[in-house]
């Protein structure tokens, strides 16, 4: 499966596209995950959850169970940052894998 890498408002567009529908398949197993890339700003962390900001004001939900703690602890409100994971098929919500840093 290939990665997708979201830029502007047709990928943001396709990306909540693709949660809603991800949101009411809830008989697809792993093997229906949506790889994703995205970039923006860290709206706010809280536990293992992150709101992330795009660029064309989007907010997406970020689980960040499976991202290692390192990779996120330090990260504050308006930190810029690419986040990679997958839309599950049984949630609305982006599960991360990475959460890397953007250098300003």
């Amino acid at each position: 499966m290939r990665s997708g890498r979201i830029h502007g408002s047709r990928g943001v567009a396709a990306l909540v596209a693709l949660a809603s529908v991800s949101a009411l398949s809830v008989a697809a197993g792993a093997e229906g995950d949506t790889p994703v890339q995205f970039e923006g700003r860290v709206q706010w962390i809280a536990g293992e959850m992150l709101t992330v900001a795009t660029d064309d004001d989007q907010s997406i939900s970020v689980d960040l169970a499976h991202v290692p703690q390192d990779e996120y602890q330090r990260l504050r409100n308006n930190d810029r940052v690419v986040v990679t994971g997958s839309i599950s098929s049984a949630q609305s919500r982006v599960v991360a894998t990475s959460i890397q840093p953007v250098e300003p």
